[in-house]
């Protein structure tokens, strides 16, 4: 595969955003714990959400084939090679849940009902528990994958598809888990079946906005053939990234429909909170990122056979896939917003960008993960 070299030339500077952010963050904790790790905590599920979004594409495409798939891959793998890093970045929150998730940190007769009733499944020494079934089980299959989807010329291909089958359902069971206790937890006494669903759509768009941005970037694809005698690799590879998008706006609006219908006080909340003051605003700016403007570009074939038509499409919707995260897990956090959500961003962001672009840079580096060694 040809090295992206463009890469190179942000690494140092990325590197050197990490350290200020990561310092700053350091005195956040001394000074406000609590709004550092909520600033913290959102940052470090948009980021884990990428590699998981990567596992979950490389899956599927390993399942039905296809020219977009062959085309995300190098991206993808780059992504999946971030996961440890992602969720080392999960460690600061688990050391003081008691400051992120009220269930952790309330006397539970101060809470309502509702809670106590879920106080069995919600408790410390359990959610750590789980937390660490789900790394170990996206660790295999971060190390499965990265096997499988080697470029080894001579590798043997794997003849049946039932481990990547299996895979994809302990994959969904692992993020339906980490949804539940990471975010839903958060509000502990608001219920939603569809809301791993959710998160999992979210990610797969997150996920392939940026290997779409990435791909892009470093090879001129919309002048590449197709699955199609008619088309471009780059319209394949957005017509995908377009139905991913349809899938979280329709869960999006089936949870909205479905809460809202039911005019439940506890659930209705859920929406009222993220409806009031700014974070209404942040609300249409994401609907304008993730859905409106990238809609129309998505129904526009000049765009998707455009260099900055792919990637204005790939930047847009990951700006609004980050948004999405920001407006759905950091109002229930009770803290404020503050400068310490700015450092979070440049802190683990930036380091977790120097990991990315170091995978990125050379597919070699990522051969620790894999099962066989690259030879010359």
């Amino acid at each position: 595969m040809k090295r992206p070299a463009w890469s190179d030339g942000y690494f140092a500077p990325v590197v050197m955003l990490a350290v200020a952010g990561l310092l700053l963050c350091s005195i956040g904790l001394f000074l406000d714990p609590r709004s550092t790790l909520a600033g913290w905590l959102t940052v470090a599920l948009f980021l884990l959400g990428l590699p998981l979004g990567a596992i979950t594409i490389l899956l599927v495409h390993a399942l039905t084939g296809g020219r977009w798939g062959e085309a995300l891959r190098a991206p993808l793998r780059a992504l999946v090679a971030t996961l440890p890093l992602a969720l080392l970045l999960l460690l600061p929150v688990v050391t003081r849940v008691d400051l992120v998730f009220p269930w952790a940190g309330t006397d539970p007769t101060m809470l309502p009902e509702t809670v106590r009733q879920k106080l069995a499944y919600l408790n410390v020494p359990f959610f750590i528990i789980r937390s660490i079934v789900c790394a170990l089980i996206w660790l295999v299959l971060g190390r499965l994958i990265l096997g499988w989807t080697a470029p080894d010329k001579n590798r043997a291909r794997a003849t049946t598809s039932r481990p990547q089958a299996i895979g994809l359902i302990v994959h969904g069971l692992a993020v339906t888990v980490f949804a539940i206790d990471w975010m839903l937890s958060s509000e502990p006494d608001f219920y939603s079946t569809i809301y791993a669903m959710l998160e999992a759509s979210a990610e797969v768009v997150g996920a392939c906005a940026l290997a779409l941005a990435v791909l892009a970037a470093g090879r001129a694809i919309e002048t590449m053939p197709g699955g199609e005698d008619d088309t471009a690799l780059g319209e394949d590879v957005a017509n995908m990234l377009f139905g991913f998008m349809l899938i979280w706006a329709y869960l999006s609006f089936m949870q909205w429909l479905i809460i809202w219908a039911g005019d439940l006080p506890e659930e209705i909340h859920w929406y009222i909170l993220r409806g009031q003051h700014a974070w209404q605003y942040l609300l249409w700016l994401l609907i304008a990122l993730q859905f409106v403007v990238p809609f129309a570009g998505f129904l526009n074939r000049s765009v998707k056979r455009s260099h900055r038509g792919l990637l204005g499409l790939g930047a847009l919707v990951l700006a609004g896939h980050f948004a999405e995260v920001l407006w759905r897990i950091r109002p229930a956090l009770s803290a404020p917003m503050s400068w310490t959500d700015l450092a979070a961003v440049a802190g683990a962001g930036s380091a977790w960008c120097a990991w990315f672009l170091w995978a990125l840079s050379e597919p070699n580096r990522i051969s620790l993960w894999r099962w066989r060694q690259v030879r010359g």
